[in-house]
């Protein structure tokens, strides 16, 4: 089932004016949240590995592995993926524009990693350690590598790609796991049952009277608020025929 669908459903008020009744609009409470056990990757047996293609979305992905779009939300959460645009890869177009974007000069050094150094057959420096422009590998035997044998340059396009194939590499849960975390988000986004929900399972609060002299922050309107310097917050009437006292 689609993730929007199972969120409960709440009451927000709607901007009024002072001659106005209160009123309510019917909206899903998209802040209710899950979040996955900690200590679920220790459980290999239920989670499988998988590389993202160049053109698959969460969607794509839910319809093949499982015969149903409704559930790439489960990819999602599985993953902790809370921004699409951001923690899902880019295609090679996409990730074009964006280093064209970003970057004045897509072929401009980014910064330097090292190459993998050999002595006697074994290895002594590992690749991929990012380093300063002037490193140069010392041998146990006093000899110095040259600045080509040294390091590599990582250009702002390669360093941008190499991070986009780290986003590629997820977990995919077995079916069994997809169907029992479907069957159980509903009930865990559910509201508790308390005086605000109705039968149909909607939770209302009550507006009051003093909202309609309060901002959005909360403050009486026309007033000014404050801090000294303990960090005490005063309001003060900054109305028509009123002064402004300072706090120091």
């Amino acid at each position: 089932m689609a993730y929007f669908t199972q969120l409960p459903n709440i009451y927000v008020g709607e901007g009024i004016k002072d001659d106005e009744s209160f009123k309510y609009r019917l909206v899903k409470n998209i802040f209710r949240r899950t979040k996955t056990r900690g200590d679920l990757d220790k459980y290999i047996t239920l989670l499988e590995p998988y590389t993202i293609g160049d053109h698959e979305t969460p969607a794509t992905i839910a319809l093949a592995l499982y015969g149903d779009t409704g559930l790439d939300w489960i990819l999602l959460l599985i993953n902790n993926i809370t921004d699409f645009y951001t923690q899902w890869p880019k295609n090679v177009n996409e990730l074009q524009k964006y280093v064209a974007a970003k970057y004045t000069d897509p072929n401009q050094i980014h910064h330097y990693e090292t190459n993998e150094i050999l002595y006697n057959d074994e290895v002594f420096i590992n690749a991929g350690t990012q380093v300063n422009a002037d490193f140069r590998a010392v041998l146990p035997d006093g000899s110095i590598k040259t600045e080509g044998e040294s390091l590599y340059p990582v250009t702002n396009y390669e360093y941008e790609d190499y991070e986009n194939e780290l986003l590629r590499a997820i977990k995919i849960p077995t079916p069994p796991i997809v169907e029992m975390i479907n069957n159980e988000f509903e009930e865990l986004v559910a509201y508790d049952q308390n005086d605000e929900i109705d039968r149909e399972g909607n939770k209302k609060t009550d507006l009051n009277m003093s909202s309609r002299f309060l901002d959005s922050s909360g403050v009486a309107a026309g007033s000014v608020v404050v801090t000294d310097n303990v960090g005490t917050v005063t309001s003060y009437d900054n109305g028509p025929g009123s002064t402004t006292t300072n706090v120091t």
